[in-house]
């Protein structure tokens, strides 16, 4: 008993002198690394968002723009350059929405945090209709990945051919990549990277 009313006594002297310790704290700042995805009610926001998660290496966000084969009857393909085609025949004879995730996630695990990523996309869009959309335009994609063998910028034109889903989300349901000059393309950096 005497005991207890020790411990109590000084329980009560440490709140007496003001340790604070039932107070309550300041919160903390938001995260900074929140996502800029838009839900892509119309095609160009496609565009928008696949830039916005190149820059935030966002591959969750990356793999929004791409058609969900669970809201859609649309499936996925993705046409490589010759080049590319012809040096990773087995991977791209096989591409899937789990080979995109696959070399967008290995492209990050080679990059440091803080290393800058970005893609410009420069075109338009030569047809909309209520379901379908079709984009052409140059791309500039640079990603620090820090491999000392693959060029750190791809440069190309590209075709998206974009649908709605049940939801009217729009997404990319077939991505066609062409090369431009002799500068790396995008397919050679998935093929790269995929594997």
């Amino acid at each position: 008993m005497k005991r207890n009313l020790t411990l109590l006594i000084l329980v009560l002297a440490l709140a007496a002198a003001g340790c604070d310790l039932f107070g309550t704290r300041d919160p903390e700042p938001p995260s900074s690394g929140s996502s800029t995805f838009v839900p892509p009610t119309s095609p160009d926001l496609v565009i928008t968002n696949l830039e916005n998660a190149v820059a935030e290496k966002s591959t969750e966000n990356f793999l929004r723009c791409l058609v969900d084969t669970l809201s859609s009857s649309q499936r996925y393909a993705f046409i490589p350059t010759a080049a590319a085609a012809g040096r990773y025949a087995a991977t791209f004879a096989v591409w899937s929405l789990q080979s995109e995730r696959a070399w967008f996630s290995a492209m990050k695990a080679f990059s440091e945090e803080d290393a800058p990523s970005s893609l410009a996309l420069t075109g338009g869009f030569s047809i909309i209709a209520a379901d379908s959309a079709i984009y052409e335009g140059e791309y500039d994609l640079t990603f620090r990945h820090g491999v000392s063998s693959v060029s750190e910028n791809a440069r190309g034109t590209l075709q998206f051919i974009m649908h709605t889903d049940r939801n009217s989300i729009w997404s990319i349901t077939r991505w066609t990549d062409i090369p431009r000059d002799e500068a790396t393309s995008w397919s050679e950096w998935k093929g790269r990277f995929a594997n």
